[in-house]
This record gives structure tokens, C-alpha cells and sequence, in this order.
């Protein structure tokens, strides 16, 4: 009980000594401490504390000074006091994070599993995902998890646009990763010159967030970086590039 009760708000101390005030239902402090198994000078200043916090009552008997619990439900009571308190403030400290200006809210993760977290994040977008990606490279990198990225995200209708290193595996790389039934409209896929633009990092675009992962297995990572003003800027690079991969298709 003693863990539960620390995640109220008591301290290791205050845990034992309200404990023992239970158990032998109060008392005076000599008593108390025996219980508590702590010395007598520390078990009362730590009986004053749980007073003040109103877990406790103090009584004279035969002019001695005693200590009696009160009912357990008062740990209900102030633990819901907290969360009021808590919600209260909210406002105010909301209003404080904004004062000196926005700052964009940047997320680190390391390994597999954290560029996988980056590609699971993006499954959020409300709109389309925008991605330079190297689509040979992707699809052995992590085979299994790439295909049910696939088919969550064209299971919930999320359009993507890729930009992505032309080679002989590039063209049809990506087949096998689909499901057997899709709306091929939700993904658009142009390849621009390998030399060029060989694209060795995943960069996704959607809503206010940008993903990059990088796709070398001895430098495994993944960042977010929310912002709507970099999004947009990375969205309009895009959109750039994109009308420049068109006109070069077109020719």
C-alpha cells in the first residue's frame, strides 16, 4: 500500500506513520512511532504534516497529546481536490506556453522501432502525405511493417504523392506491398534521376508535422518536428519539385 500511497502525494514517511495510525486506530505519538518504526522526534513532525493535509486529528488524553485517522475516504477527497486545482490552472499555464511565441515542438527517437513511430505518426494526416523516399531502399528496409503501413493508409483513404530515385526495381517495387483491392488514385508516384536525387533519408510531409528517418540501417533514427509554418514551407519545396518531376515526365 505503501507504493499506492506515495503516488498520492505522501512521502515514504508520511506512508508509514498514516499506516500506523490506521492499524492501532491512534494514539499518542510514542505509541505511533513503535508502529511506524521510525524515532519519536521525526514521527511527530511527520504526524503534523498528515494533520495539516487533514488525514489526521490531534486530541489530548490525560493531557497527553494523541493522533486519531480519519476516515480513508478524505484520500479520495483531496486526491479529487488536486485534479480541480489542476483543471483550473490549465488556462493559465495554456496562456504562459504561448507568451513568448510559438515554439515548434521537436521529437527524437532511435532504432527500428523509431522510424517506425515516424511512418505510424503520419497514419494521423487528415489530408494527403507528401514523401521523398527512396522506394527500393524502404521496401527492404523493413518489409513486413512497410506493407501494413501501406495497407492502413489506403485502408483510411489517405492520398500520397512520392518522389523517389529511378531505378530497374523502383517501377514496380512497390506492388507487392499493395492490397489486392485499392483506389489507385491515392497514390501518385513520380521517379526522377538516381544520380541526382538519390534520396537516402525518408522525408514525409502531412498536416503541421514533418517526419525524416533515415533509411541506413547503422544510423538508425527518426524525427518530428511539428510546425505549421516549417510544413508549409517544406509543402510548397515539395509542390516545387513536384511541378519540376512533372515537366521532366512530360518531356
Amino acid at each position: 500500500m505503501i507504493t499506492e500511497l506515495l503516488k498520492l502525494g505522501l512521502t515514504d514517511e508520511e506512508a508509514k506513520v498514516y499506516l500506523a495510525v490506521l492499524e492501532i486506530n491512534g494514539g499518542p505519538v510514542s505509541t505511533i512511532a513503535r508502529k511506524a518504526g521510525i524515532n519519536r522526534v521525526g514521527c511527530y513532525h511527520t504526524l503534523e504534516k498528515l494533520k495539516r493535509k487533514r488525514l489526521l486529528s490531534q486530541y489530548d488524553k490525560n493531557g497527553v497529546k494523541c493522533f486519531a485517522p480519519e476516515e480513508p475516504e478524505k484520500l479520495e477527497e483531496l486526491a479529487l481536490e488536486r485534479v480541480h486545482i489542476a483543471k483550473s490552472l490549465l488556462p493559465q499555464l495554456k496562456s504562459l506556453t504561448g507568451s513568448l511565441g510559438f515554439k515548434p515542438k521537436i521529437r527524437f527517437y532511435e532504432g527500428q522501432e523509431g522510424v517506425e513511430r515516424v511512418f505510424s505518426e503520419s497514419l494521423s494526416a487528415k489530408k494527403e502525405i507528401l514523401g521523398y523516399t527512396n522506394l527500393k531502399t524502404v521496401t527492404e528496409f523493413f518489409p513486413a511493417f512497410f506493407r501494413d503501413y501501406t495497407h492502413t493508409r489506403l485502408k483510411k483513404g489517405i492520398k500520397t504523392r512520392y518522389l523517389s530515385p529511378n531505378t530497374a526495381e523502383s517501377v514496380h517495387v512497390i506492388d507487392p506491398f499493395l492490397p489486392p483491392r485499392y483506389d489507385p488514385n491515392l497514390i501518385e508516384i513520380l521517379l526522377v534521376n538516381k544520380e541526382q536525387f538519390p534520396f537516402e533519408n525518408e522525408v514525409l510531409i502531412f498536416g503541421n508535422t514533418v517526419g525524416i528517418v533515415s533509411l541506413k540501417k547503422e544510423e538508425l533514427l527518426g524525427l518530428l518536428i511539428e510546425s505549421a509554418s516549417f510544413a508549409r514551407t517544406m509543402r510548397a519545396v515539395f509542390d516545387l519539385a513536384w511541378l519540376g518531376a512533372t515537366a521532366f515526365v512530360a518531356k
